[in-house]
């Protein structure tokens, strides 16, 4: 079932309310898998050739989405698709490079808390009726951002930091720039199709690719990252698939925040994979942010 992101909500009776978190809580999913290995990949190689690189395979498997499934081609979903691929590369390329600078399981809630609670903000200012939990989920994703900003730029004991100022300052244009792609999803109409997300991704990208000529840097990635480059590309773009459902099915509010739930996957990747380890604060700070993501996605 091929959806596109719109401004009206399609209704499919009493089913709408469990496709909207079917759809959003597999965009977590995809999204967790995703970033853990393009922050992976993003340790061993550049951040922007790996961004490159993984939304080159994003082009490319939606140019055969556009084929298969052919739309009628209006300049608002084009518009709608590039503001979301500005929003989307910033986001996805700040977001590789704060993960391959802190600790996995540190930035990707705090990029989370933000990328979730900004859009549920808009909604709330724009009108929508948004219920006492969600409410209370925003406030706590601004205190989770903060506790994390205040607890994870102290030093470890071996010296180290799990969270730099660079990633810091990083992990905030991520969660802003992914914010910026979900409200520009949800403008585009009815009969898009598949435009918005194709545009999206070819925006990104040839931005992506102008930033590694103008840096004079190396646009292919080492073959030793290839695998988790392209798969984080596969996730990255299957993820927007399923976003874009979810946003036009549901609330904004409930879709972006529920999807935002990805730092769970990768949080345990982090753990049980990396074998990252936590102080207590830090646990509960993380713990905070990612209440606060399921708190937004109620009521």
């Amino acid at each position: 079932m091929w959806y596109c992101s719109t401004s009206r909500k399609v209704s499919h009776g009493t089913l709408t309310p469990m496709l909207t978190v079917i759809f959003a809580s597999t965009t977590a999913a995809l999204f967790g898998v995703g970033d853990f290995l393009g922050g992976a990949a993003s340790r061993k190689d550049s951040a922007i050739a790996v961004t490159a690189n993984a939304h080159l395979v994003g082009v490319v498997l939606f140019a055969i989405a556009l084929v298969a499934f052919p739309a009628p081609l209006v300049m608002s979903d084009i518009y709608a698709g590039i503001a979301g691929g500005l929003g989307g590369g910033l986001g996805v390329t700040a977001l590789y490079a704060a993960l391959a600078r802190g600790r996995m399981s540190v930035v990707a809630p705090l990029t989370a808390a933000l990328s979730g609670s900004l859009p549920a903000l808009y909604d709330f200012m724009t009108g929508t009726s948004v219920g006492t939990l969600p409410l209370v989920g925003l406030g706590l994703a601004f205190v989770a951002t903060i506790v994390v900003s205040a607890t994870s730029t102290s030093e470890e004991p071996d010296g180290s930091r799990s969270l730099p100022p660079a990633a810091l300052v990083l992990s905030i244009l991520a969660g802003i720039g992914f914010s910026g792609s979900f409200l520009s999803f949800s403008f585009a109409g009815d009969a898009a199709g598949f435009w918005p997300l194709a545009t999206a991704r070819l925006t990104s990208f040839l931005i992506l690719a102008a930033a590694t000529l103008i840096g004079r840097r190396r646009f292919g990635v080492a073959a030793v990252v290839r695998r988790e480059t392209y798969g984080a590309g596969l996730l990255d773009a299957a993820a927007n698939v399923t976003m874009i459902n979810a946003i036009r099915l549901g609330p904004l509010a409930v879709a972006s925040v529920l999807g935002s739930l990805y730092p769970v996957v990768t949080v345990m990747l982090a753990r049980f994979v990396l074998h990252e380890h936590l102080r207590p604060v830090q646990r509960a700070a993380i713990a905070l942010a990612l209440t606060a993501v399921v708190l937004s996605s109620a009521g």
